[in-house]
């Protein structure tokens, strides 16, 4: 049997544990999963044999937007990220023109304090302490008239990486207009959790439009394995961690990944939850307890490294 501690999304790992339990649950010795935050505070009764995230000191590296910059320079991984700059005169050299710029706070996720500022106006722009800025994809496929994010979920864990067989989209309210510097057209995504909100959320594999973006992603992700090493050698059979990567999909069908996200928020909808989050964990518990998982991918490392 295994048993779960958990400080986010406690309710959905329990869930998660029942299914495995119902499959697994016989087949060996008990055991505890943990997905313990430290950001809330160390877990007073995790035990030494049980199955945790990675420290803090660890993944904080990847949920850093600047690390992750200079990861991807000094590993010279190109066309899996737009350009992206930790100064506005770098940014101001990019060789070639840029209709708009994101300025994204390093430390920061869920949209907060980004800016959307257009390329004309760039030269009189202020970065403020601690952000960077990022070239913004303009030919991006649509669901209707709308932009959307995805997101997929990548496993790391006994320096393997895993890539899960689904994701979820998320579609922003107002319609899209190429070269806006809208926050709402943009990046505003608040109220994503509730079931009649103007931002929608469905599955990747829902939609005809995202039906192969999590396949489609599989090269990039391979692309991108150079700035995970230091993050994968610190993990063990015993020590894991989950990345949820935001990504775009440009007209073509052509993914490009926005954002890392080492510590990935799963409140989402009901039915994101129900048919995504709750599957998805039970099959983190499978790969880490060595039982057979359909809907992990192993992209790098071998089995029982």
């Amino acid at each position: 049997m295994i048993s779960v501690q958990a400080n986010r999304a406690r309710e959905l790992f329990a869930k998660a544990a029942n299914r495995y339990n119902e499959g697994f649950g016989k087949a060996g010795t008990d055991r505890v999963f943990s997905h313990w935050c430290k950001f809330y505070g160390t877990n007073p009764d995790e035990a030494p044999g049980s199955i945790a995230l990675l420290e803090p000191d660890v993944y904080n590296r990847l949920e850093s937007k600047t690390t992750v910059s200079k990861l991807l320079q000094r590993h010279a991984v190109k066309n899996v990220f737009p350009p992206t700059y930790t100064s506005k005169e770098a940014a101001l050299n990019h060789p070639e023109p840029v209709e708009i710029w994101f300025s994204k706070p390093g430390h920061l996720s869920g949209g907060r304090e980004i800016r959307v500022i257009s390329g004309k106006a760039l030269k009189d722009y202020t970065l403020p302490r601690f952000h960077l800025l990022q070239a913004g994809v303009e030919d991006l496929a649509l669901m209707g008239d709308r932009k959307f994010t995805a997101r997929i979920y990548v496993l790391l864990w006994n320096r393997q990486v895993f890539l899960f067989d689904d994701g979820f989209v998320l579609v922003h309210g107002p319609a899209y207009e190429r070269g806006s510097t809208d926050y709402r057209v943009q990046v505003d995504h608040r109220g994503y959790d509730r079931e009649n909100g103007p931002v929608t959320m469905g599955l990747c594999s829902d939609r005809s439009r995202t039906g192969t973006l999590v396949a489609d992603a599989r090269e990039p992700l391979i692309r991108m394995l150079p700035i995970l090493e230091q993050t994968l050698a610190a993990t063990s059979g015993l020590r894991y961690l989950i990345l949820g990567i935001d990504v775009l999909q440009k007209a073509n069908g052509t993914p490009v990944f926005i954002e890392i996200n080492a510590i990935p928020n799963f409140v989402h909808s009901r039915r994101v939850n129900e048919r995504l989050n709750i599957p998805m964990f039970e099959h983190v518990m499978r790969v880490t307890t060595g039982c057979y998982s359909h809907r992990f991918e192993r992209i790098a490392g071998e089995a029982g490294s």
